[in-house]
């Protein structure tokens, strides 16, 4: 029984451990800047119409969230892009 238990566990560690890497894909979506403003902002709208709407508070900071999220995700590729695309001074 105490052997069984053991090799349960065992066998549990395992599978979690190979589920554990699960290979991530990276997709890069590219934007014109005007087209990237545009999305930004109206992000901003939404974020604003859900700050004023009826919605539960929980529901309110979720989707402040999310849209908070997104908007930093885009600040910082499009800092990384142009830290790659800058001339290097030599």
């Amino acid at each position: 029984m105490k052997n069984n238990l053991i090799k349960g566990i065992f066998i549990g560690m395992g599978v979690m451990a190979l589920t554990a890497f699960v290979a991530e894909r990276t997709f890069t979506l590219k934007f014109s800047e005007t087209d990237l403003n545009k999305h930004y902002q109206k992000l901003s709208v939404i974020r604003q119409i859900v700050d004023n709407s009826n919605l539960s508070h929980q529901e309110v900071v979720y989707v402040t969230k999310a849209i908070d999220s997104l908007q930093a995700d885009m600040v910082a590729q499009v800092k990384a892009q142009l830290e790659q695309s800058a001339p290097t001074k030599k």
